[in-house]
């Protein structure tokens, strides 16, 4: 287990970094953003003080349990929501919500945002491929080929003409994805793009997204409830619970996040410990080590 200290900064620093990794500019920077929610006149916090580094290229999955934060903070990426607080810059854009034209061209260009339902991302009665090439203004024509993102998904030429109602679950996952890499975006948010599918269908999604990602360069943030899902990605996977980063499994290792309200430990190291048992956590033989044991009699509380 690493446990990573946030360094301090705007709603408590910048998340953890590996050692002798080169960091280019990131494609996503959050600093302490903040959500909260009025409900039944009462304010909910959905995200509080979230910080998150993203790389260009990166294949990121947000995992949790439901009601964590995570579908929230896409919404935030993806600048649907406008965050209460703190700052959001993706793809070399400040996401302040502050200006609708802007974001509207930030998703037509640099950004595409997946919806988990299938049903908002296509229109049934147009052709798979009139959907991929649907909407763009002139000024997008150049960057379109809608072969080409079709090939990078796997979708069979025979299908390209037929309407999306005609096709299966499946296809119309991918006709999706296609949709929304057609611009070659720079970064790519997926809400469960897996949901509504089941065996091959999902791995068929999965190889698309990945084949975008090292086709297109483009980065990849997907919220999924599957960590199945994330391992066919290939992910570095961002755990989020009560609003909050706690977890961040990369590169063979789990950091923690350090904060005022304690450290999470990895779900595979409590999985050693049956509910309720006492353990201790004592430095390792480095300064960047920590072992965890079960406590003896004369250690319990």
């Amino acid at each position: 287990m690493t446990v990573t200290e946030q360094p301090k900064g705007p709603g408590g620093g910048s998340g953890p970094t590996e050692e002798g990794t080169t960091h280019s500019t990131p494609v996503v920077n959050v600093e302490g953003l903040v959500q909260i929610y009025r409900m039944e006149g009462q304010d909910v916090a959905a995200l509080s003080g979230v910080n998150l580094i993203v790389q260009p290229g990166e294949v990121v999955a947000l995992v949790g349990p439901s009601g964590a934060g995570k579908s929230t903070l896409l919404s935030v990426l993806a600048g649907l929501t406008t965050p209460s607080a703190g700052r959001v810059r993706v793809a070399g854009h400040e996401l302040s919500g502050n200006d609708v034209g802007l974001l509207d061209d930030v998703r037509g260009t640099d950004l595409a945002v997946l919806l988990q339902d299938v049903s908002k991302n296509l229109l049934p009665y147009l052709t798979v491929r009139q959907n991929v090439e649907l909407g763009w203004p002139s000024q997008l024509r150049e960057r379109i080929d809608v072969d080409e993102a079709l090939d990078i998904v796997g979708l069979a030429p025979e299908l390209r003409p037929q309407p999306v109602q005609s096709i299966s679950a499946e296809a119309r996952q991918l006709t999706a994805i296609a949709a929304t890499i057609v611009t070659k975006p720079a970064v790519l948010l997926a809400d469960e793009p897996t949901s509504s599918l089941a065996g091959p269908a999902v791995r068929a999604v999965t190889d698309a997204i990945l084949r975008a990602n090292e086709e297109l360069g483009t980065t990849v943030i997907a919220v999924t409830h599957d960590l199945d899902v994330a391992t066919a990605l290939k992910a570095r996977v961002i755990t989020i619970r009560d609003g909050r980063i706690r977890m961040d499994a990369r590169g063979g290792n789990t950091h923690v996040m350090v904060r005022d309200d304690g450290i999470p430990l990895p779900d595979d190291i409590l999985k050693q410990f049956p509910n309720g048992t006492a353990v201790t956590i004592r430095p390792g033989d480095d300064a960047d080590t920590f072992i965890v044991r079960r406590a003896t009699g004369g250690e319990q509380a």
